[in-house]
């Protein structure tokens, strides 16, 4: 969703070109031989489904036929016990799964999308007791969709970011970002801690956690493309 999640795998990609469409950010190259289109399509709605889509089309007219869609980003936990950094597939696991080596088989797990971030460890019980779900995330049900519309198979692999039992400065992290026009403004964030320098230090020490973890999932997704890419969505 974000270019901050996607930055360790775009860093990643051979032979890139960049563009833009539809509101999107993307970028077109290979891991190892399997071409590859990345889209940063923005949080939640209204724009990470139009977004999206507009990323299908593109790179189906770049690359004549898009073989699948793997949606990659960060997750909340809902359920006790998930740990930071934790994996999943958490829709499509049979057109990823049976290709990759088992030692590289993530778990799978079932997410819930919500309309904004579950920022406090209540917050996170109530969409546990609501939905059932292990995870929690802005975009997969709605960008599930548009795939399903266009005849796209669809997976999701998500990293978990927060564990159930933590409460996240969300006040502060919807700072930088604006919902309603998916425009990311940093600028908005740096005024709201000159204002009030004491959420400064809760949101770098949940911040800072966040780079290994995108790197470690970006990763992983370059791995498996590299081992399995034209396997992949068969």
């Amino acid at each position: 969703p974000s270019h901050f999640e996607a930055k360790a795998f775009v860093d990643g990609i051979d032979e890139a070109r960049e563009s833009h469409i539809g509101g999107a950010d993307i970028i077109m190259g290979k891991s190892g031989d399997t071409a590859v289109t990345a889209g940063m399509i923005g949080m939640g709605l209204p724009h990470a489904p139009l977004r999206a889509e507009a990323v299908m089309k593109e790179a189906g007219t770049r690359e004549k036929k898009v073989r699948g869609v793997i949606l990659a980003g960060f997750a909340g936990a809902l359920q006790p016990g998930l740990k930071r950094g934790e994996i999943f597939v958490t829709a499509g696991a049979e057109y990823l799964l049976p290709h990759l080596p088992e030692a590289e088989r993530p778990g799978e797990a079932r997410l819930a999308t919500v309309e904004k971030i579950a920022g406090t460890a209540a917050a996170k019980r109530a969409l546990l007791e609501k939905t059932s779900a292990a995870l929690c995330d802005m975009e997969q049900e709605h960008v599930a969709a548009v795939a399903k519309k266009m005849g796209v198979p669809f997976a999701g692999v998500r990293i978990v970011s927060d564990e159930a039992q933590e409460d996240l400065p969300s006040d502060t992290l919807g700072r930088a970002y604006d919902q309603q026009t998916g425009i990311y403004t940093p600028w908005k964030l740096a005024g709201h801690l000159t204002r009030n320098p004491f959420k400064t230090v809760p949101l770098a020490s949940f911040v800072r956690l966040l780079p290994p973890i995108r790197n470690r999932m970006s990763d992983r997704l370059h791995t498996w493309l590299r081992l399995a890419g034209p396997r992949l969505f068969l």
